[in-house]
């Protein structure tokens, strides 16, 4: 080996030393004893471009807002923690590959997003928990976890294409739409080698959401009930006014009402007198009749029959020694 050769050869070992120097030296943050990093805004994740190992710990700060993207950075020899985070929207670490310690994201209010397009190795565990806007979990390229491996949440969809080995215990739940049907065929495959259980946890509603279902309830009940008693009342109606309409008398012609008053009286629409029907007299003996010729005959009225004239008629010659009335009996 030339003695140019060995000067090369150190100055590239001087440069990565320098590299890996410059990527602790620069972090303001950065604690030379524990070798880990807090990053508390944008500028401190933008320190760490030019490194592609850290050699330490990464933690997010409570205090971040926003959402964090982390170039250039390939491997992390300690753990990526984000706990408790309220303003942390996103995780970007689109050339992160492997992480030596664990991986845990949890409880972020605001968290929606995480990108790590080229993670393949986990050589711990990986815990993501308690964020309620994350919907969509994806890790293309990751192929092993040594540890546990735990997602819960509301998630619609989680995506392992390439996963093919996870030591740890494997406990998956969503409350949202998400299928296992998908994880459940690598179960088949033998990738969940510490244990496996995935399930769609029904959602628990807060006593508000439980208020407003009984309110919506007994208000339907009432909607409900005001039809049927409108639709009862409708129906009532309508029966009496068709009994009503059946005793109703047919209508009179006008015009014969007009010809029957116009119609002047005249003698002949008088009413009769009244016929009196002939009263039976009692036969009495001839020799007892009073007999005036062509005068009337009176017999003594009782209290009930009114006084009537009975008259004799000339019938010519007398052929006997007297005459009989006209009423007698021959």
């Amino acid at each position: 080996m030339t003695l140019f050769s060995l000067f090369v050869l150190f100055s590239v070992c001087k440069n990565v030393l320098a590299a890996s120097d410059s990527c602790r030296s620069s972090m303001p943050h950065a604690k030379n004893s524990s070798s880990s990093l807090t990053i508390s805004s944008q500028s401190d994740a933008s320190n760490l471009t030019s490194c592609d190992t850290f050699e330490g710990s990464i933690t997010i700060s409570s205090s971040f807002n926003g959402a964090l993207t982390i170039n250039g950075l390939e491997q992390i020899k300690g753990s990526l923690v984000a706990d408790n985070v309220s303003g942390l929207t996103a995780i970007i670490a689109p050339d992160l590959d492997s992480v030596q310690g664990s991986i845990t994201i949890s409880n972020l209010n605001s968290l929606s997003t995480i990108t790590m397009g080229a993670l393949s190795q986990i050589s711990s565990g990986m815990t993501i928990t308690g964020n309620p806007k994350l919907k969509t979990i994806g890790f293309q390229e990751l192929e092993e976890i040594d540890g546990q491996f735990e997602l819960i949440g509301s998630f619609t969809s989680v995506s392992l294409p390439s996963l093919d080995q996870v030591k740890g215990q494997t406990t998956i739940k969503s409350s949202g739409s998400m299928s296992c049907s998908t994880l459940d065929d690598l179960r088949t495959n033998g990738v969940f080698r510490g244990g496996y259980s995935c399930s769609r946890a029904s959602s628990k509603l807060s006593p508000g959401a439980k208020g407003g279902i009984a309110a919506g309830i007994i208000l339907g009940v009432l909607l409900v009930l005001v039809i049927l008693w409108f639709v009862l009342r409708l129906r009532r109606q309508k029966r009496r006014a068709s009994t009503a309409q059946s005793y109703i008398p047919s209508p009179v012609n006008p015009s014969t009402i007009s010809v029957q008053n116009e119609k002047t009286p005249s003698l002949e629409d008088k009413p009769s007198p009244i016929e009196v029907p002939p009263l039976h007299m009692p036969r009495k003996p001839v020799g007892s009749a009073v007999f005036l010729d062509s005068h009337p005959i009176y017999e003594a009225p009782n209290a009930s029959t009114p006084v009537q004239a009975y008259y004799e008629l000339d019938a010519g010659p007398i052929l006997s020694s007297h005459q009989r009335p006209i009423n007698a009996e021959n």
